[in-house]
């Protein structure tokens, strides 16, 4: 006989979901919990790769030679010497004036500022930094100054392969009027460093060129000095008190001669006429005391005598011109010494 299909083997276990019910599956994430999931992991890789970036970034900076190059000149730009030699390498020569103090004397003259470099050269493990920097005298506009640094690779770094620079300088004039910060102008070559050399003098009549010491070796040689604008107007205004006391009478000592030879010495009387400073040029001697030569031809309007035809005086009215010879030291120039114009 054919089983029930309502028997016990054939129905539906009584175990487990109720009758119709889909069999159990696996049930996914929420799908806010899955984008905080996978946020989690971005921000993880990104702080990886950031943190990647940072270390690269670092070791660049820190390897770079336009970095050591840049670190030098702000050391100059601060007075710092010491921090300037520990860049790199000091050569051989005379590192007396490699000081601080000598350092600020030249930044007294003209400040360093606004440094950037221009280009990077690099070959092997060697590399040259050209870069640009602002000379910011006391007067007058900046000066844009030019230069190069060699470096080398050590290690991770680079080093500068000179800190300083040897310089001869050449005082053919006024050379005991002047001094390198303070001290005597030296004979031999000495090592400084970059930026305005730290030439000065001991009068405010005298004064010297711009002149740059830069790393890559164009250094000053011929130190010039020249009449500074107060030295004129000083040596103007004593050469024009002399003249004065010629035309009044008043001279202890020689006068200017006039410049027509029949006009007699010492007889002329009046006013200068015009600009007595505009008349007269003064020449630095070659001398190392700052001897200044005073010449020119001054106008004057007044009496004079002048030999006649028979070489006797003959007192004249109008203008006449006295011819000024003069010799003084710019760092006395009160004190003129009347030459002969013949």
């Amino acid at each position: 006989m054919t089983a029930s299909t309502d028997s016990p083997a054939m129905r539906p276990s009584s175990v487990g979901p109720e009758a119709g019910t889909a069999p159990a599956r696996h049930r996914s994430l929420p799908s806010r919990r899955r984008g905080l999931f996978w946020a989690g992991v971005l921000a993880a890789l990104a702080a990886v790769v950031g943190g990647a970036l940072i270390t690269v970034t670092a070791w660049v900076s820190e390897s770079a030679p336009e970095t050591t190059a840049v670190a030098y000149f702000h050391a100059l730009g601060r007075g710092d010497a010491p921090a300037a030699l520990g860049l790199g390498d000091v050569p051989a020569g005379v590192h007396t004036y490699l000081t601080s103090d000598v350092l600020q004397a030249g930044l007294e003259i003209a400040k360093i500022s606004d440094v950037r470099v221009l280009s990077v050269t690099r070959t092997g493990r060697t590399a040259r930094v050209t870069l640009q920097y602002q000379l910011s005298y006391s007067t007058g506009t900046p000066t844009t100054v030019t230069d190069a640094v060699t470096t080398v690779r050590r290690g991770r770094g680079w080093r500068l392969t000179r800190t300083a620079v040897p310089v001869r300088l050449d005082a053919q004039a006024a050379g005991a009027r002047m001094n390198v910060a303070g001290a005597p102008v030296p004979t031999g070559s000495v090592l400084l460093f970059p930026g305005a050399l730290p030439v000065s003098l001991d009068t405010p009549n005298l004064d010297v060129d711009k002149l740059v010491v830069h790393l890559n070796g164009a250094v000053p040689n011929i130190v010039v000095p020249r009449v500074s604008p107060t030295g004129k107007e000083v040596i103007g205004s004593a050469v024009g008190a002399a003249v004065r006391s010629c035309l009044t009478g008043d001279a202890a000592g020689p006068c200017p001669v006039p410049a027509d030879p029949r006009v007699v010495p010492g007889s002329v009387r009046g006013t200068v006429t015009g600009d007595l400073a505009n008349q007269l040029s003064i020449s630095i001697q070659p001398d190392a005391n700052g001897l200044l030569a005073v010449t020119g031809v001054v106008d004057v309007k007044g009496t004079y005598k002048r030999l006649d035809f028979n070489n006797l005086p003959v007192t004249k009215t109008g203008d006449v011109e006295l011819m000024i010879n003069a010799r003084c030291y710019a760092s006395n120039p009160g004190k003129l010494v009347w030459e002969s114009t013949s």
